[in-house]
C-alpha cells in the first residue's frame, strides 16, 4: 500500500477501511448514490471523483453533506480517492469498515480528503459492502453515513 499524498495524512483512513472489506454485507441506506462527478474545490487538487453519494437531507448540525470517491466500484490493488464535504463545524472525518478506520485530512472548512491504494485482498467475486464515514464537531456532536460500493 502506497502512503497518502500530500493530499492525505497517515494511512489509516483506507489502510482501516480496507482490513475488513469483505465483512459487511450491504443494507440499505437512507441517501442517493449517484454516478454524477463533482467538481474538486479550488483548495484541493484536481480529483475525478465518479461517484457521489448524497444522505438523505437533515436538520442542524453536524451534517454530511456528500461523500464522493473516484467509484462505486473498488478494485483490489487500485485507487481510492476519497472527499466528504460537511458543515462547517465539523472538525474531525473518520473512514471505516468493521471495527478499522482512519482519520481523513482537513482541506478547508467543511472538507475532508484521503488518497491511497487498495491492498490486494479478496478473491475473483465482486461483493457489496458499506464504508462508514463518521463527521465529528469539536464539542463531540457526530453523525454518521454507510456508502455503499462494491469491491473485487
Amino acid at each position: 500500500m502506497r502512503p497518502f499524498s500530500a493530499r492525505g495524512s497517515g494511512g489509516m483512513a483506507t489502510c482501516g477501511l480496507l482490513l475488513a472489506l469483505g465483512a459487511a454485507p450491504p443494507s440499505a441506506a437512507p441517501g442517493t448514490p449517484a454516478a454524477a462527478s463533482t467538481p474538486a474545490a479550488a483548495s484541493t487538487p484536481a480529483t475525478a471523483y465518479g461517484y457521489t453519494y448524497t444522505p438523505a437531507p437533515s436538520t442542524g448540525t453536524p451534517r454530511i453533506i456528500s461523500v464522493q470517491l473516484n467509484s462505486n466500484t473498488l478494485h483490489a490493488g487500485g485507487p481510492i480517492d476519497i472527499r466528504v464535504t460537511t458543515t462547517p463545524d465539523v472538525t474531525k472525518v473518520t473512514s471505516g469498515n468493521g471495527k478499522h478506520k482512519g482519520t481523513l485530512t482537513a482541506a478547508g472548512d467543511g472538507v475532508f480528503i484521503a488518497d491511497s491504494t487498495l491492498p490486494k485482498v479478496g478473491g475473483l467475486a465482486t461483493v457489496s459492502i458499506k464504508i462508514h464515514i463518521e463527521a465529528t464537531t469539536a464539542d463531540g456532536k457526530t453523525v454518521a453515513v454507510d456508502v455503499p460500493v462494491r469491491y473485487r
